[in-house]
């Protein structure tokens, strides 16, 4: 686990965050961290994969992964701000995604890290539909996932763009729970 400096104003790593460490043991190739926060997942991944770009939306966020990366000697990456996809080209071997996920719209730059839209599921649904032109083929991703919202609304997404997926690990709280899922192509592209 690599060193974080943190900043009030980008997201911190949390349960969301602890959940999503749990896919980085299977980084390798080319690595993409959309909506970054810190860089903890991106930048841990680095240890396996040849290259990693992290973006978030966030400029500050931008920075702070930059600092987190020196802090921890790590050269091969790459820092992008970004809204999801929107500035970053190419194909990846294994995509990571923990967006937005509470209902409600961002009031200050910081609940940007926090809401995904009116209903919720919003910016995850973004993420999906440009996710099958940025995987290599045989390429995975690992997305949160939250009953803040209908998940549902996502399954059905992943479906209509011929995406697979399976369920990996889970979290409860009181008030909801959250869902780590692969994301791949076919069946020959599972974990199993």
């Amino acid at each position: 686990m690599i060193k974080l400096i943190d900043s009030e104003e980008v997201y911190a790593p949390r349960e969301d965050s602890e959940l999503m460490l749990k896919a980085v043991k299977f980084a390798h190739g080319e690595v993409l961290d959309i909506c970054a926060g810190s860089g903890v997942i991106g930048l841990n991944a680095a240890a396996k994969a040849d290259h990693v770009i992290l973006a978030d939306v966030n400029p500050k966020a931008v920075s702070l992964i930059k600092k987190n990366a020196k802090l921890n000697n790590i050269t091969n990456y790459s820092a992008v701000r970004s809204d999801l996809f929107k500035r970053i080209n190419g194909k990846f071997d294994v995509i990571y995604c923990n967006p937005p996920y509470l209902p409600g719209k961002a009031k200050e730059p910081i609940e940007k890290a926090l809401y995904g839209g009116p209903g919720g599921s919003e910016i995850t649904i973004r993420f999906i539909e440009g996710l099958k032109n940025h995987l290599k083929p045989g390429g995975k991703a690992f997305l949160i996932l939250s009953t803040a919202y209908d998940i549902q609304k996502v399954y059905k997404s992943l479906k209509s763009i011929g995406l697979r997926f399976k369920k990996l690990e889970n979290k409860r709280f009181f008030f909801e729970e959250l869902i780590l899922i692969l994301i791949y192509e076919n069946r020959r592209n599972s974990l199993q």
